[in-house]
Order: C-alpha cells, then sequence, then structure tokens
C-alpha cells in the first residue's frame, strides 16, 4: 500500500493560491520599477526646461515664450507629483500583495509540515510491519527446526 496524503487536492490549491500571490506581487514591483523610471525620466525634463528657461532669461527672452516655459515646468511639475502620489500608492498595494503572499506560503508550509509528518508515520510504520514479518519468518524457522 503506498502513502497517500489526504489533503494533497488541498495543498495542491494552496500551492496554485501562493503561486498566483507571487506573480501579483511581481506585478506590483514591475509597476513601481516603472513608475520611478518615469519620475526619474521627468525629473530630468523639468530640469532641463529650468536650465533652458534660466539660459533664455539671461540672454533676454519675450515675456510670451518666458510663460510658456514657465507653463512647462509647471506641467511637468504636477505629473511629477502625479507620479509620486502613484508611486506610494503603488508601495501600499505592494505591502498588502506581499502580506497576501506570505499569508498563502505559510497556508502552503503548514500542509506540507502535515504531508511530512504523515509520510515519516507511514514509513516507520511500514518498516515496522515490515521487521514484524521478518520477525515472524524467523520464529516460524526456528520452530520448524525443533
Amino acid at each position: 500500500m503506498a502513502f497517500r496524503f489526504t489533503l494533497a487536492a488541498v495543498l495542491k490549491y494552496r500551492k496554485n493560491l501562493e503561486q498566483r500571490e507571487y506573480l501579483a506581487l511581481g506585478r506590483v514591483h514591475q509597476e513601481i520599477a516603472h513608475v520611478e523610471s518615469l519620475l526619474a525620466e521627468c525629473e530630468e525634463w523639468r530640469s532641463d526646461a529650468a536650465r533652458r528657461r534660466e539660459t533664455e532669461a539671461t540672454r533676454g527672452i519675450a515675456s510670451v515664450h518666458l510663460q510658456d516655459a514657465y507653463e512647462r515646468e509647471r506641467q511637468l511639475e504636477k505629473q511629477r507629483d502625479e507620479l509620486q502620489v502613484k508611486q506610494q500608492e503603488l508601495k501600499l498595494k505592494r505591502q498588502q500583495c506581499l502580506k497576501a503572499y506570505e499569508l498563502a506560503r505559510q497556508k502552503r508550509e503548514v500542509l506540507e509540515e502535515l504531508q511530512n509528518r504523515q509520510l515519516q508515520a507511514y514509513v516507520l510504520d511500514q518498516s515496522r510491519r515490515e521487521q514484524r514479518r521478518v520477525d515472524d519468518m524467523f520464529l516460524s524457522r526456528l520452530k520448524r527446526r525443533n
């Protein structure tokens, strides 16, 4: 009789849940990295625009162009602020995903530990049965000799 874990279907389900939570966590990490790269790019554009404005202002620039330069900078700052808000939201989402993943992992580990204990008990029981069978054979041979 081979070992059969009665909760194998539940363990498989727990493994799938854990994998799904792990993938969700990975997606959030990717989103955070994307937003961070957009933030860096936006900040670079904003500083470039400010440098250009300063350079043009020292050379003399029409007020209309200066106003346009300030407007571009303001739009870039607004975009940066929106990206920072999104970054914070994603960090909260990452915390939630991490908690969900850890919980799923713990539940899987509990079932795997139960499976390991049951397997150890099964192996011990099988070895005892085999030892009893060997002992019975030895005793029966010993009785035949006498």
